[in-house]
């Protein structure tokens, strides 16, 4: 249990200690020890035997969350007095705290929340509570809790003037589309009807009779005729009638004000209490069908329901006297209208007896305008013009000053429109802003992203290629290495070749074979292509190079720079090439010249 309620009992200990013993605060104090423990004592034999009563906690706990839910709304906390209400209420709350049913303990607490006024919470209480409510909300995500309590702290907030009617229009607007992009049915459990009648009666006040129809037909999908959302079915079916009634679309307006109609009817109660509340709304619903009747030029069918109007709504005291005041001026100019003029006499009388007992009032100051126009009416009727422009005369000045007020009026809510549009406007131009930025934003980032990944990406392409290119430098270098060790083989089976003809020379013999033999190239001219595609893998451009820097280059000179360059011996070159070492001298000497080396 919170401190706020711990608050609430213990201020009602001190109300009713204070009235029995006529304490003062002071002495209130003294005492507090001394009587605190009696009223624990009580509370702790009280509370389990009236929790008892209402509520089996052993089926309560086992409930699963979903059920403990469902309980909880189902049960009519509401209806209870506040101390039964706090009973049920501390037995209950002890059981989801038990269970660390989060859900169940917000719900619990949004009913105290309801219970303020009978529970006489403080504004900062109340403020406290809700954002305890709204911290519990959002610390477990419940989306649609958020939204609920969302709305009471606009509410509240607007009503005590600490939210400025700009931020509060916005916040309204911003409402409604999030909870028709949620689903409104999400909201039921919250009397959603409830919610939205507030935000369209805001609407209604700021003459935004648009806004109002839309957030009000939303609200009406979900009344309900029963006696516990009866009030708020009433309330929105009525702003409903009022919104049509004043555009001037009467026969939409009669449609809602007979849906009132019926459902007072069919609302019968044992409660004189209710009773009386049930035919009030059937009275007022009759009346309002006449008026909008009158203003179809209607009269007799108006008079029909202005008589059982008023026969619903005649008042024994003072408290419902603004009631058949308005009942009387419809119907006193629905007789007049129809020639009654002896009825309507009777009907003014009555209407001066009110007029005289509570007149004066702020609600009937301009009402009086058609009281006397009503009067002025009928003395034209009954042929006394001195009469008539008397009370016509009184009505006169009042109307300027409604008419002025109503002028006034009109441009103060047409301001206050413009200026929470206004206010929307910059706030949207501020979400788009920011939107704009965040899109730029993220534009940037996936640029970067995609110019890192194509970097990447060129990155391991250039390394696969590097990679390739290695490895094919590597397999050229293997293959010349390879080609070149085959040159020098060849070189050697020349050498011997050479050697054994030397032998055979010098014992007088010949063989042609060996000396065509000898006499042969080892690096033919498909020998060299095959060597110099090889060769350029290795060394790219090597050959280009030289004759780019040497054109006056022979094949033979080329030939010899090349194998010069694979670090080969004079004698390597020579038998390679078919020539002797002497030509070899020669060639390199004459390179020397040209290269200056």
């Amino acid at each position: 249990m919170g401190q706020c309620e711990v608050n609430i009992i213990f201020g009602r200990f001190q109300e009713v200690f204070g009235k029995i013993f006529h304490l003062r605060p002071a002495c209130l104090i003294e005492v507090k020890l001394r009587y605190l423990f009696i009223l624990l004592l009580i509370l702790c034999l009280n509370w389990p035997a009236t929790a008892q009563s209402g509520l089996d906690e052993r089926a309560f706990r086992s409930l699963s969350p979903a059920e403990r839910y469902r309980f909880i709304h189902d049960f009519p906390l509401l209806e209870l007095d506040s101390a039964a209400f706090l009973n049920m209420y501390a037995a209950m709350y002890a059981v989801a705290t038990e269970k660390k049913d989060h859900l169940a303990n917000w719900v619990l607490r949004f009913y105290y929340f309801q219970q303020r006024r009978r529970l006489r919470l403080s504004e900062q209480e109340t403020f406290r509570l809700l954002a305890e409510l709204e911290e519990m909300a959002k610390k477990h995500d419940f989306e649609v809790e958020q939204m609920v309590v969302h709305h009471f702290v606009f509410f509240e907030g607007y009503d005590r003037k600490k939210i400025p009617p700009e931020q509060f229009y916005v916040a309204i607007l911003k409402e409604f589309g999030e909870m028709e992009e949620l689903g409104f049915d999400k909201f039921k459990d919250y009397n959603i009807a409830r919610i939205l009648y507030h935000s369209g009666r805001h609407m209604y006040e700021l003459e935004d009779f648009e806004k109002a129809l839309q957030y009000l037909s939303v609200a009406e999908r979900f009344i309900q005729p029963d006696a516990k959302g009866l009030q708020t079915t009433f309330l929105v079916l009525n702003y409903i009638q009022s919104i049509y009634q004043q555009q001037k679309a009467y026969d939409k307006g009669i449609e809602y004000a007979k849906k009132i109609l019926a459902i007072a009817e069919a609302a019968p109660s044992d409660n004189p209490e209710h009773q009386r509340w049930y035919r009030e709304w059937r009275g007022i619903a009759y009346v309002d069908i006449a008026s909008m009747l009158v203003g179809q030029g209607k009269f007799a069918e108006g008079e029909s329901f202005a008589d059982k109007g008023y026969e619903q709504v005649k008042a024994d005291d003072e408290s419902g006297f603004q009631t058949e005041f308005e009942a009387l001026l419809v119907l006193v100019p629905t007789k007049l209208e129809l020639g009654k003029t002896d009825e309507a006499a009777i009907l003014l009388k009555r209407l001066e007896e009110i007029h005289s007992a509570v007149g004066n009032r702020d609600y009937f100051y301009f009402k009086n305008i058609r009281f006397f126009e009503a009067y002025a009416k009928y003395h034209e009727m009954k042929g006394d013009y001195a009469a008539a422009v008397r009370y016509a005369n009184f009505a006169k000045p009042l109307q300027d000053s409604l008419d002025r007020r109503n002028d006034a009026r009109r441009l103060e809510k047409i301001q206050q429109r413009i200026a929470a549009e206004k206010y929307t406007e910059q706030l949207k131009l501020v979400e788009s802003e920011k939107q704009l930025q965040t899109m730029l934003r993220n534009a940037a980032i996936v640029i970067m992203l995609l110019m890192g990944g194509l970097a990447y990406g060129n990155y391991k392409r250039l390394q696969h290629k590097r990679k390739q290119a290695a490895a094919e430098l590597e397999a050229a270098r293997g293959e010349l290495e390879t080609f070149t060790q085959s040159l020098r083989e060849k070189s050697e089976l020349a050498e011997n070749l050479r050697l054994e003809l030397d032998k055979l020379s010098r014992s007088g013999e010949r063989s042609e074979y060996l000396e065509k033999l000898t006499r042969s190239t080892i690096l033919t001219d498909d020998d060299w292509s095959q060597f110099r595609s090889i060769f350029e893998k290795v060394h790219p451009n090597f050959i280009e190079t030289q004759r780019t820097q040497y054109p006056d280059l022979t094949q033979a000179e080329l030939r010899y720079l090349v194998l010069e360059k694979l670090q080969l011996t004079t004698h390597e070159m020579a038998n390679m090439l078919g020539v002797s070492d002497g030509t070899i001298r020669q060639t390199k000497m004459r390179m020397k010249k040209k290269i200056g080396n």
